[in-house]
């Protein structure tokens, strides 16, 4: 019986020890950022109005592929502004865009948010992404094709690893909403 309840005390003491452990480990990462461990990477494009008439501004754009039936979406400000407010399905799209007007959400969330440039035809957008340890930075370079259309070709990537690089092909379609989040954030002025 006395070895028993040692074997019992043990395991009760691992299991007493496992969850403090744990416990430290979550209080230190959530706390990561407030002491200055985590840190958002910086945007490296400037806000720069957008007055041209190489695209669109009075709608969203979304991605169409044939991997998902999800697409991704990006709104454009006169204001150099970039919003990306995640990906919903096609047949959805002016719903979401609707929903994310009326929420606060977006607004409190820097992943949300980013710039973008334009030069002759070429796009550049750059924006945070979602992270448990500082907000990584992503910047997407592109071709304009035509006022309703372009395709990214070339991510890069910068985080606390440091900066990575691929190619990829995203091609991002106009559709005309009169409805459209208002660009004012916490996180780019």
């Amino acid at each position: 019986m006395a070895v028993h309840f040692i074997k019992k005390t043990k395991t009760l003491y691992m299991m007493k020890t496992i969850i403090i452990l744990l416990f430290a480990i979550l209080t230190f990462c959530s706390s990561c950022k407030k002491i200055g461990l985590c840190k958002d990477k910086d945007l490296t494009l400037n806000k720069v109005e957008f007055t041209g008439n190489q695209l669109r501004t009075d709608g969203f754009y979304y991605e169409k592929t044939i991997e998902s039936e999800y697409s991704s979406l990006f709104i454009l400000y006169n204001n150099g502004i970039v919003m990306e407010p995640g990906s919903t399905k096609e047949n959805d799209l002016e719903k979401y865009i609707s929903d994310v007007s009326k929420s606060t959400l977006p607004f409190r969330t820097k992943y949300n948010w980013g710039l973008f440039n334009i030069d002759n035809n070429t796009i550049k957008i750059e924006h945070w992404l979602p992270a448990q340890c500082g907000y990584p930075a992503v910047l997407r370079t592109g071709e304009i094709l035509n006022d309703t259309t372009f395709i990214l070709t070339k991510l890069e990537r910068r985080d606390s690893q440091g900066t990575t690089q691929k190619d990829i092909t995203q091609t991002f379609s106009f559709r005309k909403f009169s409805i459209k989040p208002d660009s004012t954030n916490n996180f780019i002025n």
